[in-house]
């Protein structure tokens, strides 16, 4: 799937990707959507949904600003959380070079399926 995007103005090389979907949903897919118009129909899907998210986020975001405004010690709360630091005394179990490890290697096979 390409499609060509822009991104504040300047033109955004596009990925190609390989979309794997179920043989009921790919039928109804080619059924509804003419072969030329799906990498647009799925790009505006995809755009709309992150939209969303962000908007969803955004509001979250809004709605804890205004509750701390209100009731001041959940923003202490919310700041001591934010400046904390995990230590070994927190979780005598922790293994930060086991973490970093384990957390690297997690990355590679999420960018590498």
């Amino acid at each position: 799937m390409t499609a060509s995007a822009t991104h504040s103005g300047s033109a955004v090389k596009p990925q190609q990707l390989l979309l794997r979907l179920p043989d009921d949903l790919a039928q109804r897919f080619a059924q509804v959507v003419p072969s030329r118009q799906r990498s647009r129909y799925l790009l505006d899907l995809l755009r709309a949904e992150l939209d969303r998210e962000s908007l969803a986020l955004a509001q979250a975001a809004k709605t804890l600003t205004e509750l701390e405004m209100g009731h001041p010690a959940l923003a202490a709360d919310t700041a001591q959380w934010a400046d904390a630091s995990l230590t070994t005394d927190d979780d005598a179990d922790f293994d930060p070079q086991e973490f970093e490890r384990e957390f690297a290697k997690a990355q590679a096979q999420a960018q590498h399926p």
